[in-house]
């Protein structure tokens, strides 16, 4: 792995991390929660927006290519599961992009009408839980990795974020109010938000104690290759 795409990982591990505390502590000191494409009139015309839809594209690409090495290094124990990592990863990179994109019509539809219409409000409740789903399903992906490398505590927190999201899911099924852009703020939500917070924190800290895993180039063959000589050697008499 390239050093400076590592070191980019890693710092997009701590920008996740506390962008998910930073939406938590919003959330329980009562702030609703929502895009700040829809309040870009009130933050400098859209110019903060935007640049913040460019810095969740760049954080999701450096995160992902940490959790894609992971899966690399998981290949030569499971290959299913370093699959299942790579398909989760890339399908929760592209569910963020779908919701970036949506962003930015939503931005466009506030400059000019001042409110999204209900349609894009819709797609973009479902392109949240989407993300959501594969944010979960990748932690639980890499459940192999951690419990190889890493301590019992943190192989057990990746099991959490995904039956979080399962409580979400029923929460907003059988809810009597009309759909919003964002689930609803539950006890299931804080405590998704606050796991994946501290995943992504403690992502960032296993890579940089054990960044020469990250850093070394690896070779599947050698590590599937049992590590005995088993070519045969001359006798002392053969002489």
């Amino acid at each position: 792995m390239p050093r400076t795409l590592f070191y980019i990982g890693t710092a997009s591990c701590l920008f996740v991390a506390l962008s998910a505390a930073a939406s938590l502590a919003g959330q329980l000191d009562g702030a609703p929660a929502s895009f700040l494409a829809v309040h870009a009139h009130e933050v400098g015309g859209g110019a903060a927006a935007v640049w913040a839809m460019m810095i969740a594209l760049l954080a999701a690409m450096g995160m992902a290519a940490i959790l894609v090495r992971m899966a690399a290094l998981l290949a030569a124990r499971n290959l299913f599961g370093a699959f299942l990592a790579l398909f989760s990863v890339g399908a929760t990179v592209v569910s963020l992009t779908g919701v970036v994109l949506l962003q930015s019509r939503m931005l466009v539809l506030v400059r000019r009408h001042g409110t999204p219409g209900a349609d894009l409000s819709e797609m973009h409740f479902a392109a949240v839980l989407t993300l959501a789903y594969f944010i979960g399903l990748s932690l639980l992906a890499l459940r192999p990795y951690f419990r190889i490398q890493t301590s019992r505590l943190l192989s057990g927190l990746v099991l959490v974020p995904l039956p979080l999201f399962f409580l979400m899911l029923i929460h907003e099924v059988f809810m009597t109010t009309p759909p919003a852009l964002l689930p609803a703020a539950t006890p299931a939500s804080f405590a998704f938000l606050g796991m994946v917070a501290v995943l992504a924190f403690a992502i960032a800290v296993h890579c940089v104690r054990h960044r020469h895993m990250f850093l070394e180039m690896t070779n599947l063959r050698e590590l599937l290759q049992p590590r005995v000589d088993r070519t045969p050697r001359p006798l002392a008499f053969d002489a």
